[in-house]
């Protein structure tokens, strides 16, 4: 995918789009295209059983969403990635818990777009798990539980983490410790 745009940085494309420029929507899907891609592959990323979600799947799921209603409103790229991380992790979710909710498993069911360019990632119906976790840490401590979606989810660095939330590396750092060790915690006990 190539922006039509040239030279034009993510900040003035979000800005457009939300202005109600359509066009400046499917160059910021194309400019960060690739991103989302590894967003996603983060999303999917450590799962043990066999599942029908790829990378390409959860970035088409995206788009469809973010074009499907009004458009976003983020302050720059990483704003932006921030949120398609948080909706791919619940698409990732609402799979899971479909696939738990099946009385006796079912058959997969490929929805491969594009296997050429992508291999099946698996899903862990115990996502779930995590997500119930994740929740708890949240009451417990909201910019921990935040730090957590950002990094595990999100595939950010400690720094853009830091950068997203607007504060200091060692704050996501310390963040980062408390919420593994509280998380791997809780799922022990599960």
């Amino acid at each position: 995918m190539e922006a039509n745009r040239p030279g034009v940085d993510v900040t003035t494309l979000l800005n457009a789009w939300r202005n109600g420029d359509e066009g400046a929507g499917r160059d910021l899907m194309s400019e960060v295209y690739g991103q989302l891609r590894r967003l996603a592959a983060a999303c999917l990323r450590d799962e043990r059983h066999p599942c029908t979600l790829q990378p390409t799947l959860l970035v088409n799921e995206l788009y469809l969403t973010l074009f499907s209603r009004v458009p976003v409103d983020c302050e720059n790229r990483l704003h932006f990635l921030n949120l398609a991380a948080r909706q791919m992790r619940r698409f990732v979710l609402d799979h899971a818990r479909h696939r738990k909710s099946l009385k006796h498993g079912g058959d997969v069911q490929k929805l491969a777009l594009d296997e050429s360019r992508d291999h099946f990632i698996t899903i862990d119906p115990s996502i779930t798990d995590l997500d119930e976790a994740l929740c708890r840490l949240e009451k417990l401590d909201e910019r921990a539980a935040k730090v957590v979606e950002l990094r595990y989810f999100g595939g950010l660095t400690e720094t853009e983490a830091a950068e997203v939330m607007g504060v200091s590396l060692a704050t996501v750092k310390r963040d980062w410790e408390f919420a593994r060790s509280w998380l791997l915690a809780q799922l022990a006990n599960s």
